[in-house]
């Protein structure tokens, strides 16, 4: 009899102790975590300034009519929108840009500078044919 209850004894620990291993749970990350973070922002428009004494970059934004200033690194990446790395220096006044940037604790850390193509200026349009040209002046009668 104390042998049978031995046995029993026995098989009752070692299901007990097998359970937790076959009870596993995976554990999912918590939502906020996945989604926390920096905000990445994008702002465009044109060059005002570039210091590289101070790693300050002014851009004008002429939809509103505003100045927006950007501290950088001096190891910022800077490219052309086909994708052409650029050093810093190639960023000049007038040029048309988009910065990339992340806000974080009212103070921004710009990751990327892209340089847009210009847009070219209109060319004047062709005079209808026949008509007389505007720039000659009329011959000498």
């Amino acid at each position: 009899m104390a042998l049978l209850a031995g046995a029993l004894f026995m098989a009752a620990m070692a299901s007990l102790t097998a359970r937790p291993q076959e009870e596993h749970k995976h554990k999912v990350p918590m939502i906020d975590k996945i989604t926390s973070g920096t905000d990445r922002e994008a702002f465009s428009g044109l060059v005002q300034s570039l210091d590289l004494k101070d790693s300050l970059l002014v851009i004008h934004n002429t939809r509103d009519d505003t100045d927006e200033y950007f501290p950088f690194k001096k190891t910022v990446s800077v490219a052309t929108a086909s994708g052409k790395y650029l050093t810093l220096d190639s960023v000049k006044p007038g040029q048309n840009v988009l910065v990339y940037y992340e806000q974080k604790n009212n103070k921004r850390t710009v990751k990327e500078i892209v340089l847009l193509e210009n847009a070219p200026a209109p060319k004047p349009a062709a005079p209808e044919p026949g008509a007389p040209d505007k720039d000659k002046s009329p011959p000498p009668s």
